[in-house]
């Protein structure tokens, strides 16, 4: 069927640009983010073309996000059949994205995207997969632009969507909808429909439904070109000022690297040469710092940079500070403004160290209680305790029979990462394994006899949403293997 309709264009501008993006290279591994949907099952039909051609190895994630009535659930039933149909690994999880995004104070299109976007990651993370295909087509571009230009944009934001952003690719950029569709209909291609997109609750799907229909019909016929040249231009007019901007950030600018140097995790910006520049420059390079640390600008808001841009004004007093995201904390102190992720704190000197912990709680998010993100696949220090945590992803639990408290094996597929530790904080609650219903942590350690002085010793290990092994202790039942377990996380507690 493939070979039939390999000249259709949709497939011919798919690969085009991943061929003309260097999108994708000989013995990579794409992990495809598959809904079930027009476009994903598209992109999965050009990567087995690409199959036998590049020696690819094909993984696919797809996310039941537990809405539209069950309609979510059979969606990925369909897409686990195709997958094995076609013999590719399928990672599948299932959330409740409503209630995660009613937790997180996201709006649900925000944050259910938030919530793919980080299992993704986590899953290619953990599993050395290279490259992550997205299903993004030009109708999502279009969209995107106008969405952009209705909230306020600048020209990072109007020049599109990225096709290639760090593992993220997007073959399908710069093809359309209806070439898509039309390509799964000649060729009898089977796939799901999301209903709610035909429905104007979500702007993005007002402006596809309404806006652009109205456009087309009454201003311009060739809208898909018009915008395309203007992306291009802004496109081009944002790269200049990436790279002029980020040059001064270079020259100017201090910074602290991890200790591995792959990661800058602190930077040291002179006021008195960000103010040397235009307003325009200014928040460039505030911009170019956020993203040397962060890694991208997803969760950066207009609002963030502007605070960050206040700290440099005349009249601010100094010791100014506030955090624009969890991870990252911005002050000024001395002429500077700094900026330090939370997570690396103890690599910092310790004069930036001690202002960190004295002014913001040493990232004590939670009644003084210090948190740390777990590495899949690698050792944790958690000197607080006085140990560290091994991590790694298993194929066969049974070699690892009769585990002592320090070790637990759990079903990652029921973990929403990342996996952080802290002590534990009042109010705790969580399944403890053997036992029938939830406990008040407090209550699980009078039960076992733990003195209070010892409590703050024992880390607890929690997900976005629960928490999943009291260290040295018990496990969570909510995430303890069973027969249809397949992805097992090892977790190792040792002195250190």
């Amino acid at each position: 069927m493939i070979g039939k309709k390999a000249e259709h264009r949709a497939v011919v501008s798919a690969l085009n640009t991943i061929r003309n993006l260097n999108m994708v290279e000989d013995g990579d591994s794409i992990l495809i983010s598959v809904s079930g949907g027009p476009d994903s099952v598209f992109l999965t039909y050009i990567f087995q073309i690409l199959k036998e051609r590049l020696d690819l190895e094909l993984y696919g994630f797809s996310l039941d996000h537990s809405t539209r009535d069950g309609q979510s659930g059979r969606d990925l039933e369909f897409v686990k059949k195709l997958y094995e149909e076609l013999n590719i690994k399928l990672f599948s999880r299932k959330v409740d994205a409503a209630d995660w995004c009613r937790k997180h104070k996201l709006s649900f299109q925000e944050g259910a995207r938030k919530l793919r976007m980080d299992l993704l990651r986590d899953i290619a993370k953990s599993y050395n997969i290279m490259k992550i295909a997205l299903g993004h087509n030009l109708d999502d571009n279009i969209e995107t632009f106008l969405m952009r230009l209705i909230r306020g944009s600048g020209a990072r934001g109007l020049s599109g969507i990225s096709p290639v952003n760090n593992e993220f690719i997007r073959p399908l950029i710069n093809t359309s909808r209806g070439d898509i569709e039309d390509y799964l209909k000649v060729s009898n291609i089977q796939f799901c429909v999301d209903r709610s997109n035909l429905e104007d609750k979500y702007v993005r799907n007002r402006i596809r439904n309404k806006l652009i229909p109205f456009i087309r019909d009454n201003f311009s016929g060739d809208l898909t070109t018009s915008i395309e040249r203007s992306m291009e231009i802004l496109k081009n007019e944002d790269i200049f000022l990436r790279k002029y901007s980020s040059d001064i950030l270079n020259k100017s600018a201090g910074f602290r690297l991890s200790g591995d140097g792959r990661k800058t995790i602190y930077i040291k910006i002179p006021i008195i040469s960000l103010n040397s520049n235009s307003s325009a420059v200014r928040r460039r390079v505030v911009l170019a710092a956020l993203e040397k640390i962060l890694g991208s600008l997803e969760d950066i808001s207009y609002r963030n940079v502007k605070d960050i841009l206040k700290l440099a004004y005349a009249d601010t007093g100094e010791n100014k500070w506030f955090k624009p995201v969890a991870s990252l904390i911005v002050f000024r102190i001395n002429g500077f403004i700094h900026m330090a992720d939370m997570d690396f704190i103890d690599n910092l000197d310790p004069d930036i160290r001690s202002y960190i912990m004295n002014k913001s709680g040493s990232s004590e998010k939670e009644e003084g209680s210090l948190i740390r993100t777990i590495k899949i696949g690698g050792e944790t220090g958690l000197p607080e305790f006085s140990m560290a945590v091994r991590s790694k992803l298993i194929s066969d639990p049974g070699i690892y029979d009769k585990l002592p408290d320090s070790k637990a094996i759990i079903d990652y597929s029921k973990v929403l990462p990342p996996i952080e530790v802290r002590s534990w904080k009042k109010g705790d609650r969580f399944y403890p394994l053997g036992l029938k219903g939830s406990k008040k942590l407090q209550d699980f350690f009078i039960d076992n006899k733990i003195p209070i002085n010892r409590r703050k010793k024992i880390p607890v290990f929690y997900d976005r949403e629960k928490i999943i092994w009291v260290g040295n202790m018990r496990i969570d039942s909510r995430v303890r293997i069973t027969s249809g377990t397949s992805d097992f996380l090892y977790l190792e507690l040792f002195e250190k």
